[in-house]
């Protein structure tokens, strides 16, 4: 019988055996594990075991098409929104006595997706009425007011 060697997986000792070993479980004389003598040749791995595929049997629901799920770069990159601000002063929506500061805020949120709307802030702030008095002359007076920051995306 033809004699071959073979490295311990374990140490890398070199072993040599004849092929009637082959299959049987030894120790090592280097560092003592036992192991199973490989047949010659065979590098150890075992030979892949061919498999058919398995074709499953009965009826299934009708498969469905999902067209378009991703968007393209360029589709994208013009859906990305911006953030804005949007600043309503009560003093710019009073006209002959008749406040519509409520109403100007009111559409604008109604216009955007809730989503959409980063926040509301109310501000106040200082302004300058212009005005006359009893001599004709251009008169400023300080007023304080307030209003509504609008952070949104768009």
């Amino acid at each position: 019988m033809a004699e071959f060697s073979f490295n311990c997986p374990f140490c890398n000792l070199e072993l040599s055996i004849d092929e009637s070993g082959v299959g049987q479980e030894i120790e090592c004389p280097g560092c003592k594990e036992v192991l199973i003598i490989p047949a010659p040749g065979g590098g150890g791995a075992a030979a892949p075991e061919q498999r058919t595929p398995i074709i499953p049997q009965g009826e299934f629901p009708e498969a469905k098409i999902i067209k378009n799920v991703n968007k393209s770069l360029d589709v994208a990159a013009k859906t990305v929104k911006k953030l804005r601000v949007k600043s309503f002063r009560h003093h710019e929506h009073v006209k002959d006595g008749k406040d519509t500061f409520d109403e100007a805020v009111s559409n604008f949120i109604g216009q955007h997706p809730e989503d959409d709307i980063v926040s509301l802030t109310g501000i106040q702030y200082t302004h300058h009425l212009k005005g006359k008095d009893a001599e004709g002359k251009e008169t400023t007076t300080p007023i304080t007011e307030y209003g509504v920051l609008v952070h949104y995306k768009a």
